[in-house]
């Protein structure tokens, strides 16, 4: 009767029964790491000793006394009636005196229960305690281990539907893929995708998995990459596994917000094209240099009553014109001769005309060359 008892103590479910996708995958997980000797029940019970399983199942008298009475020989009456509190002071006492072990707790607390009253962050942390996929290819049999374990991860996340095919390639991406398999690899998918084209059929990620699938991808990718672009960000982050938040999403303007309507910046040396600081406003009219300041730098022949450069009126709406300055007179005896009108000689200089500067004109003798002919010769 007791090896009977034994027997049925070793037949453990090895199947999930729990609803949830993301607790169902938690289970699994961690038994699978008992399976490929990842993880062992004296690390489970090192992370999770007597007082955090026993206060996790303070709600459940009768699993309490299971685990009692079967890893600790009490009597199952009186288990029942025990607090939780005591109930890990009496577990604890016969793990130190070794009158039970790890093994047959782990035995007795099965994997769904784990999962239904431990916390589900501290669980995770027992599963990844020891960062597995940072091994080195080197450590052969602890690589081999883990490669199994990241391979059954991505499997088991696909059955429970935590992660899609999409998201598998889509964070490993096509381009690592063909870089990091091999041409036998390489064909099979090939090979799919024109049996898919054969049927009309699109070839999917579902299909490239499926030529290749986890156990086959873990062997040609990198365990950290496979870690780093779908366990961790789509797995453990996603479905809350982890303190670790998700990437925050880069700011977007709001609805409506045109970029081309933002006041201008003043300019910087950092930024000399900004609009400077200082400028007027559009509808005012821009500062103008005034019509005498023009007017200077005209030949004095152009000084009269023609019209201004400008072309404005003034505020009694009359054209603006200079009084009307003549040159010096021309000495008496040229006052006999006929001499051209000096107000017609801007309008009738040739191209080579010299012009006379009115200062000249005062200090010393004039010389004007025009088409009258008058010069030096014809003065007494």
């Amino acid at each position: 009767m007791q090896d009977s008892k034994k027997d049925t103590t070793k037949e453990a479910p090895r199947s999930s029964q729990l609803s949830k996708g993301r607790e169902r995958f938690l289970a699994h997980v961690i038994e699978h790491g008992f399976e490929v000797g990842r993880r062992s029940p004296e690390d489970f019970v090192r992370h999770f000793p007597p007082t955090i399983i026993m206060e996790g199942l303070k709600d459940n008298a009768k699993l309490r006394a299971d685990i009692l009475v079967q890893a600790t020989g009490v009597k199952e009456k009186v288990a029942i009636k025990k607090s939780w509190e005591s109930c890990a002071d009496d577990l604890q006492i016969a793990l130190d005196e070794n009158e039970t072990n790890a093994t047959a707790v782990m035995k007795i607390f099965q994997l769904d229960d784990r999962v239904r009253y431990l916390d589900h962050k501290a669980l995770w942390s027992y599963v990844t305690e020891g960062e597995f996929w940072k091994i080195s290819p080197s450590r052969q049999k602890e690589y081999a281990a883990a490669k199994s374990h990241m391979a059954f991860m991505l499997q088991r996340a696909l059955e429970d539907k935590l992660v899609s095919h999409q998201d598998i390639v889509e964070g490993i991406t096509v381009e690592e893929l063909a870089s990091r398999l091999p041409k036998s690899e390489l064909g099979k998918i090939i090979k799919g995708a024109l049996e898919c084209g054969k049927r009309n059929a699109p070839f999917t990620e579902t299909d490239l998995l499926g030529s290749m699938p986890p156990d086959v991808l873990v062997n040609y990718m990198p365990l950290f990459q496979v870690w780093d672009a779908i366990i961790d960000p789509k797995i453990a982050i996603e479905h809350g596994y982890t303190n670790k938040k998700k990437a925050d999403k880069v700011e977007k303007p709001e609805a409506g917000t045109d970029f081309g309507t933002m006041p201008p910046s003043p300019a910087t040396a950092s930024n000399p094209l900004a609009s400077p600081a200082g400028l007027p406003p559009l509808d005012e009219p821009p500062v103008t240099a005034s019509e005498d300041d023009l007017n200077a730098f005209l030949p004095p022949t152009s000084r009269g009553d023609e019209k201004s450069l400008l072309g404005k009126d003034d505020k009694d709406g009359k054209q603006k014109s200079r009084p009307k300055t003549p040159p010096p007179p021309l000495p008496a005896a040229a006052a006999g001769k006929a001499v051209e009108d000096p107000s017609t000689w801007s309008q009738e200089f040739d191209e080579d005309t010299e012009f006379v500067d009115a200062a000249d004109l005062l200090d010393e003798e004039p010389t004007i060359n025009s088409k009258s002919g008058i010069g030096k010769e014809n003065i007494i």
